[in-house]
C-alpha cells in the first residue's frame, strides 16, 4: 500500500495539467508528418504557448489575491501576459517568438519552484510539465 502524498492536488488537475501539454506536443508531430501544415502548426504552437504563458500569469495573480503573496506578485502576475502578446506579435519571425515564450516558461518555472506558496504537489506538476514543453518550444529549430 502506498502512503497518501502530504499534499494532494485537486481531483483532476494531474490530467488537467497532462492534458494542457497535448497541443505542445501534437503541433510539431503535426508540422513533421504534414510539412504543408508546417506554418499553420508554428502559428497555432505560437499562440497556445502565449495563452497558456498567460494562464501561468492570471494563477499567479489569483494566488495574489487569495493573500500571503509578496508585494512582487502582481508583477509576476502580469509580465507572462504582455511576453505572450509579444510573442504573438513576433509570430511572423518564429525563432524570436519561441525565444520569448521559452524565456517566460523557463522564467515562471523557476519562479513557482522557489515559491513557498506553492504546494510541493503542485510545484511537482509544474517541473513535469515544463520538462516536456521546454524542449518542445525547442523542437522548432530541427522541423
Amino acid at each position: 500500500m502506498h502512503d497518501a502524498p502530504e499534499d494532494p492536488l485537486p481531483h483532476g488537475l494531474r490530467a488537467l495539467g497532462a492534458a494542457g501539454v497535448l497541443p505542445f506536443a501534437m503541433l510539431p508531430l503535426l508540422a513533421t508528418l504534414q510539412p504543408s501544415l508546417r506554418a499553420f502548426a508554428l502559428a497555432a504552437f505560437v499562440a497556445y504557448g502565449a495563452v497558456i504563458l498567460s494562464f501561468l500569469g492570471g494563477s499567479r495573480w489569483g494566488r495574489a489575491l487569495a493573500g500571503g503573496a509578496p508585494a512582487s506578485r502582481p508583477l509576476e502576475a502580469v509580465l507572462p501576459s504582455l511576453l505572450g502578446f509579444a510573442a504573438l506579435l513576433l509570430a511572423h519571425r518564429p525563432v524570436p517568438a519561441l525565444a520569448l515564450l521559452s524565456v517566460g516558461f523557463c522564467m515562471w518555472c523557476w519562479l513557482d519552484l522557489r515559491d513557498p506558496l506553492w504546494s510541493p504537489a503542485y510545484r511537482r506538476m509544474r517541473l513535469a510539465i515544463s520538462a516536456v514543453v521546454m524542449p518542445l518550444h525547442a523542437a522548432w529549430l530541427w522541423i
